[in-house]
């Protein structure tokens, strides 16, 4: 069974090491071993056995499962599930599953950053980060992003599609991780009341709409409060204003996007929410210090 795409319109024959299928017989290949899967169960209710535990879960779910997990599905007959198969050499191509997991690999630069985005497929994961329950609105953008890069996969009509696919995918990682930190913290909405919940509220939608344009007159109005309240609840819960919180998340995915891809600076600012150029450079330098042409130039 291939578990990677192979080009067929441009590239001829590459091999590129990330796959979206709906086929569950895939995880139960030796090869799938190999990779890293993220399992997009959209709906319904779905009963499995990891590692030995059964577990039954309810509506829409994310599992991160590393290379070492072993998953036997149950029932899932009420259920849509989608699967993304990886390699941690496409995140960074330095990256193996020994590297990741050796708590004694000192590692810097750009591979210390991007091992932020795997860190939820390490041996040493815990269930709950395994397991990973999605709000409603989450699980539509997920799936969103699912849809284009499974179309760049199948389609390949552009040039840049290995380029695209690799910033979509990086794009999947980065709202998981973020999703699973504000669970980890115990960031769960149900913990809130009040103004905090607020707080969490904005949080997971300016994660999952950063490539947006947001300003604060549209938060006031999709979560129906003033703006005095929205600005005091943030700072009090992340110490940020909304619009530094908004800068972290942008230039975090930007500087991913210039040390990995080879996407242009347009295309770039496309998908983090920004359409002029020149300001967003002018942003990038004021936030990291360097230009982007001299960011992708000193860690790629």
């Amino acid at each position: 069974m291939i578990l990677n795409t192979v080009g067929f319109n441009y590239y001829i024959n590459y091999i590129f090491p990330v796959l979206v299928t709906t086929d569950l017989n895939t995880l139960m290949v030796e090869e799938a071993g190999e990779y890293y899967k993220i399992l997009h169960i959209k709906s319904g209710i779905c009963r499995f056995n990891l590692n030995g535990k059964e577990y039954v879960i309810i509506g829409a779910h994310i599992l991160h499962l590393n290379d070492q997990d072993k998953i036997y599905f149950n029932d899932v007959s009420n259920s849509t599930i989608r699967i993304i198969l990886f390699r941690p050499k496409i995140v960074n191509t330095s990256f193996n599953f020994n590297i990741i997991n050796d708590p004694q690999n000192k590692l810097t630069g750009a591979a210390n950053q991007d091992l932020f985005y795997l860190k939820q497929f390490k041996h040493d994961s815990t269930e709950d980060i395994k397991i990973l329950p999605l709000m409603s609105i989450n699980s539509t953008i997920l799936e969103h992003k699912i849809d284009c890069l499974n179309n760049l996969l199948t389609k390949q009509d552009t040039l840049s599609w290995p380029c695209l696919s690799r910033s979509y995918l990086y794009e999947i990682l980065f709202a998981l991780v973020r999703q699973g930190e504000l669970k980890d913290d115990g960031d769960s909405l149900e913990n809130y009341s009040g103004h905090s919940k607020l707080a969490v509220d904005i949080i997971y939608y300016i994660q999952n709409r950063y490539n947006e344009k947001i300003s604060i007159d549209s938060l006031v109005k999709e979560f129906h409060t003033n703006r005095t309240t929205l600005h005091m609840d943030f700072k009090e819960h992340t110490g940020l204003s909304i619009n530094q919180y908004l800068l972290q998340i942008r230039m975090n995915m930007a500087a991913k996007l210039l040390r990995d891809t080879g996407l242009s600076l347009s295309e770039i600012c496309e998908r983090i929410g920004y359409s002029d150029t020149t300001y967003f450079g002018k942003v990038f330098k004021k936030t990291l210090n360097q230009s982007p042409s001299e960011y992708r130039h000193n860690y790629r």
